[in-house]
């Protein structure tokens, strides 16, 4: 049970939905409640409690849990290869090896092999064989992007094994002794598969009673689903390359984002369910911020300020990679052009260099402070402060200083004879080359 020092009044809760509705974001929907007692329900015009809400990438979670059944149920293992279950959709020894060699786990934690939803190339083209048909960007198991067409090929998968989709199969399990609404649906994309990413419509109060099921069960469960869901409410991946806002560098579990203190079931245009284990307390928003930029951060900030004085400061996990590090790599042939690398390093700071026909980049960098250089062939300033994302992952955020003023952002996943690197750049005109995949072997 929760700390009774951190039990939290309906007045404050009340004095949170005031906030929310005086920030200017058309918040549709608040709930909050505590140790499973309810503490306040708002709902904002035309909404109301009966009214099913879309509610986004949250039924990414639900895809999740409903994997955390099919492992308990024998019929799945998360190192299992997902194109094991899904011959069908294969090109014979085409395939792709980065393809093959995706696991359940990967597209759990977003570290597939494509570089983004496989379905939006071609809406006309089946949604997920696309998942299967699209050429990989690079190995999977390397590097967080969000993949929405993972989570909708998990909903598959799930008709395919049950004969059951997500909810039905949920429903059974969990959901119907919740008291979850039967009127409460996933939308089916245009060849007759359930949106998994994307398509949940429910009732803020049906997330609410998941989202207690959850704590519940991450608290006090025994046993394979159990084990599984604090496995997926866990840091899995890191995602400071990738966050836009505080909240989304925290990390991911398996379609479940980490958050300041907790953790999150989290949809676009401001849907969450948040989780706060140190207050045994889960709130519910509904919302649509799409046109506010920066408008999911607000609510955030919001709620954590309103709740900080009941929350002990939780640190950001401190990751070292090796002490040492000299290598260098032979890369894949790829649009940028680039045909080697080398990367060397020790405690404080390092240099990753890019070789290309007819231009060389070295990108001096800093561990303690952010080291700063010329880059070559631009003759633009840059700043590096090197960060280690996790024990074998490497983010470089280049600031461009100068004339061009902008970021270029490498990420570099190092394993025992090889390297994975995801390059970003964000500048309007220049730097081009410093985008997608590189992927390379030592020499």
């Amino acid at each position: 049970m929760h700390n009774n020092n951190h039990v939290l009044s309906k007045e404050r809760m009340e004095s949170l939905w005031l906030r929310l509705k005086e920030s200017g974001l058309p918040i549709h929907s608040f709930l909050a409640e505590q140790g499973g007692n309810l503490l306040t329900e708002n709902y904002q015009a035309p909404y109301t409690e009966s009214d099913l809400h879309r509610m986004f990438s949250i039924t990414k979670s639900f895809c999740a849990l409903a994997a955390g059944y099919l492992l308990e149920d024998g019929l799945i293992a998360l190192t299992d290869p997902i194109t094991g279950y899904f011959p069908e959709y294969l090109s014979g020894e085409d395939t792709s090896p980065w393809l093959l060699n995706m696991t359940i786990k990967h597209m759990l934690a977003m570290q597939t092999c494509h570089s983004a939803t496989t379905y939006k190339i071609d809406r006309h083209k089946n949604w997920v064989e696309s998942f299967f048909k699209v050429p990989p960007t690079h190995k999977s198991g390397e590097i967080f992007l969000y993949d929405t067409s993972s989570a909708h090929t998990l909903a598959a998968l799930v008709k395919k094994l049950t004969g059951k989709g997500v909810l039905d199969y949920l429903r059974e399990k969990c959901l119907n002794e919740l008291d979850f609404s039967k009127e409460a649906y996933i939308i089916k994309d245009p060849f007759g598969s359930e949106m998994g990413g994307s398509g949940l419509m429910a009732r803020p109060g049906d997330l609410l009673k998941t989202g207690r099921f959850c704590m519940d069960t991450i608290r006090h469960g025994s046993g394979i689903f159990a084990d599984y869901l604090r496995d997926a409410v866990s840091f899995q991946v890191p995602t400071a390359h990738f966050g836009q806002t505080l909240d989304e560098q925290q990390g991911y579990g398996y379609q479940i984002w980490q958050i300041r203190n907790g953790f999150a079931m989290y949809g676009m245009g401001g849907q969450y369910v948040l989780f706060y284990p140190e207050l045994d307390t889960v709130i519910v928003i509904t919302a649509d911020t799409q046109n506010i930029r920066g408008g999911q951060q607000i609510i955030l900030d919001i709620i954590h300020d309103e709740l900080k004085e009941f929350l002990t400061p939780v640190p950001r996990p401190v990751f070292t990679g090796p002490s040492f590090h000299n290598a260098s790599y032979r890369l894949l042939p790829g649009s940028q052009g680039f045909t080697r690398l080398s990367l060397s390093f020790d405690s404080k700071e390092g240099s990753l260099t890019l070789w290309g026909p007819g231009k060389t980049y070295k990108i001096p960098f800093s561990f303690p402070e952010a080291a700063v250089s010329i880059l070559n062939g631009y003759e633009q300033r840059i700043a590096v402060k090197a960060l280690w994302t996790d024990s074998r992952t490497l983010y470089l955020p280049v600031s461009v200083v100068g004339e061009y003023v902008g970021s270029i952002h490498i990420l570099l996943s190092l394993s025992e004879n090889g390297i994975t690197v995801w390059m970003k750049k964000v500048e309007e005109s220049l730097f081009h080359e410093f985008t997608g995949f590189l992927t390379g072997t030592k020499e």
